[in-house]
């Protein structure tokens, strides 16, 4: 892991809560059940990858951090 995994694992996590982010917006937006029941099944699944982007972006950072001395 180096530079550019931890790029690509902080990216991917900004990518996967910006993504669920607009689906709540959206959703707000709409006032209907069918836009929450949408917005639910989106953190649902979102949640459990952003947990997985986290922790390589955190060991990614420990690694980089690692690296440099």
């Amino acid at each position: 892991m180096s530079t550019a995994a931890l790029t690509a694992a902080v990216g991917a996590l900004f990518a996967v809560v910006a993504g669920v982010g607009v689906v709540s917006l959206f959703a707000e937006w709409r006032g209907v059940w069918s836009s929450y029941f949408l917005m639910e099944r989106t953190i649902a699944a979102g949640a459990p990858l952003a947990a997985v982007l986290a922790v390589l972006a955190l060991l990614s950072g420990f690694v980089v951090v690692y690296g440099a001395r």
